[in-house]
Parts: structure tokens; sequence; C-alpha cells
């Protein structure tokens, strides 16, 4: 082995093992994740108040019929195609929030002071062996692999938390933060709508016939100023909610399946190659 490859490889332990007592990563690792899961838990809040706002409308039916005629609309008619994919994405937030859990456990477990203590024995003993004039191959070989093992371990869930976040923070916090802020302007006006069929049925039972009257009367022409307006635009909302609530779920694919199994793929690629390479150095 060369003496800048022993520089290199003495460098590498040295800061792994500083890094891993100083703590610094795997709090920013922790902070990030944590976010993650709080927003993820904020949308399966908002998921679930969009379903109930949506389960409540369904069982009712928008009638304008000022004086017999007019317009009888089934809000159900409009909210039933989404009312399956919300169930489904209230199913998806809340799977993502388990899943970021999990990860944020792991770190946990991973920067816990077994893995530091290990990672700081076997660098001990790899640096003593790198610079021993008569190391034993086979003595180095297991000790550098059982040291890029543990290195593997204890940072694996601190860099793929970390690069989870910096991607989430350049390209995918945006688009969730756009289809969040529409999945709630929607469910607003839905509650609105539901409001306002509730406070059409209300009367004051305690005023004279006359006022009861009067008080219906005006209610019902205040419905029948535009109801074919307000439920088309509501219509509109919810169509454009089948999008967001895709939207989100590619975020939460991305941040808790695909970017952790892309990087823990890319880290368990490093490992192989350096045992490899020590199976190279062995045999030559």
């Amino acid at each position: 082995m060369s003496l800048s490859t022993r520089f290199l490889i003495s460098l590498l332990i040295l800061i792994s093992v500083a890094t891993a007592w100083h703590g610094g990563l795997d709090a920013y690792a922790r902070s990030s994740a944590t976010d993650a899961f709080q927003r993820a838990l904020a949308v399966a809040a908002i998921a679930r108040a969009f379903n109930g706002v949506i389960s409540v409308a369904q069982g009712t039916e928008v009638a304008v019929q000022p004086v017999g005629v007019g317009l009888t609309v089934t809000v159900g008619e409009i909210l039933d195609p989404i009312n399956d994919l919300v169930e489904r994405f209230s199913f998806l937030a809340l799977a993502a929030s388990v899943a970021l859990g999990v990860q944020i456990s792991l770190g946990e477990i991973s920067s816990s002071v077994f893995f530091s203590g290990l990672l700081s024995i076997l660098g001990l003993l790899l640096l003593i062996q790198l610079w021993l004039p008569k190391a034993s191959p086979p003595w180095l070989a297991f000790t550098l692999r059982a040291a890029a093992a543990v290195l593997f371990a204890r940072f694996l869930i601190a860099v793929v938390l970390v690069t989870t976040h910096w991607l989430d923070q350049q390209f995918l916090a945006p688009q969730q933060s756009e289809a969040l802020a529409a999945l709630q302007r929607t469910t607003t006006a839905i509650e609105n709508l539901n409001d306002e069929h509730t406070r059409l049925g209300e009367t004051d039972l305690d005023a004279s016939l006359f006022d009861r009257t009067r008080q219906q009367l005006g209610a019902w022409a205040e419905a029948a100023s535009n109801p074919r307006r307000e439920l088309e635009a509501i219509q509109a909302r919810v169509e454009n909610s089948v999008e967001e609530m895709i939207r989100l779920a590619v975020v939460f694919v991305l941040q808790t399946l695909l970017i952790p199994l892309g990087g823990a793929w890319l880290c368990w690629a490093l490992l192989r190659a350096i045992w490899r390479r020590e199976i190279g150095t062995k045999s030559g």
C-alpha cells in the first residue's frame, strides 16, 4: 500500500471519528427529518379534514327552490369521484409520516454511543496496522473491511436524511406548499357550502309567522342569486385538488422511498468498492 493511500485512509478515519463524536451532522439530519415528519403530519390532518367535509357534503342536497320553482343540485354528484382518492391519499400521507418516523428512529440508533465507540476502536486498530512496519495483510484487510461496514452503518441514515432534505428544499418543498394551500382552499370552500346550506334551513322559532316567512324568502333569494356559478367554482376546485393530491403523492414517494433507497444504494456501492479494492490489494 502506497504512502499516499495510507495518508488518505488515515485522514478519512480521523474525520469520520471526529464527526461521529461531534454530532453536528446527526443533529442537522434529525432536524431535517423532523421538519419533513411534521409537514407530512400536517398534510395527513388536512387530508382527513378534507375527507370529513366531503362526507358531510355528500349527505346533503343544495336545493334552491324559491316559491316552489328552481334548481336542485346534489353535492354528492360533484364530490363522489374524488371521495375514494381522498381516502387513499389520507392513507398515503399517514404511511409517509410513519416512514419518516422510522427514519428518525433509525437515525437515533445509528448515532448512539455504541456505533461511535465501535467506529473509534476499529479506526484506532486500523491506524495502528496501517503504520506498523510489519502489519499482517490479512488482519489489515479484515480491519479495513470491518471499519468500512461500521462507517456505513454509522453515517448511512444521516447522509440519506441530509441528502433528502437538500433535494426537498431545492425541488420538492415549493410544490408541496402550493399543493397544500390548494387543498386548504378547497376544504374551506366546501365547508362554506355546508355552512350556507345549514344556514338556509334555519329559522328563528321564536319569531312570528310573518318574520319566519320573511327570513326564509330572504335566504332563498340570496341563495338563488347564482347557485350554478358557485357549484361550478367548487367543481373546478375539486378537479384541481385531484392534480394537487397527485403532486403531493409524488413528493411523498420521493421523500420516503426513491431518494432514501437511491442514497442507500450509492453508499452500498461505495462500500462494495472498498471491499473489492481491498480484495484486489490482498490478492496482488
